[in-house]
């Protein structure tokens, strides 16, 4: 099969998997996605944190996920699945927003990169739990207030003399739009492999 109709049969997969997702949860799914257009970096956090436990962490949760393993999605592809369809979620809103907003394209782009970071590191935190049969939300909540209170500390200035080091890798602070997202993007494929590897896939 060549690389073309296995992305086309991986596609339709997805689009089989997210609109059972959209029938199951609909009302959740429109409200937490409708405070995701507000231009505020807090209101997406709170959004994206339980945008984030409404899918497979939910379904984990509720024991409803050994129903989706019995159906052609592996965990590889329904971890995938879920990140990706809220990606879309969250750049297509961010980019929304950012149209009506009056400020410069790299403010906007450093915005939409925020609220990228905000997303890695939650849904990677969410899952990472999850995979471990804990409370995602819970512990996300938790790292997301514990993250909160570490970054506020000091300096995000490397010059000064309070400079706090970890304000610049802080998801919920990002004292470094670069640094911060990488380090989302970090957490997320370390949550990634566990999950994974949890149900013995490579």
């Amino acid at each position: 099969m060549d690389k073309y109709a296995v992305f086309i049969k991986n596609l339709s997969k997805m689009e089989v998997y997210i609109q059972k997702e959209l029938k199951e949860k609909t009302t959740r799914l429109v409200f937490l996605t409708l405070l995701l257009f507000i231009p505020d970096l807090s209101v997406k956090t709170i959004a994206i944190l339980f945008l984030s436990a409404s899918l497979l962490a939910y379904d984990i949760r509720h024991k409803n996920a050994e129903l989706l393993y019995l159906l052609p999605f592996s965990r590889k592809e329904l971890y995938l699945y879920n990140l990706i369809f809220l990606t879309i979620l969250v750049v297509a809103t961010s980019v929304i927003n950012q149209a009506f907003m009056e400020s410069g394209i790299y403010s906007k782009l450093i915005f939409i990169l925020n609220s990228l970071t905000l997303l890695l590191s939650i849904f990677g935190i969410t899952m990472l739990f999850s995979s471990f049969g804990r409370n995602g939300l819970g512990w996300a909540i938790f790292i997301a207030i514990l993250d909160e209170i570490l970054g506020g500390f000091g300096s995000s200035n490397i010059r000064a003399y309070n400079f706090n080091p970890y304000s610049l890798i802080s998801f919920t602070h990002q004292g470094n739009a670069v640094l911060s997202f990488l380090a989302s993007c970090a957490l997320c494929f370390l949550s990634y492999l566990i999950f994974i590897r949890k149900g013995g896939e490579n």
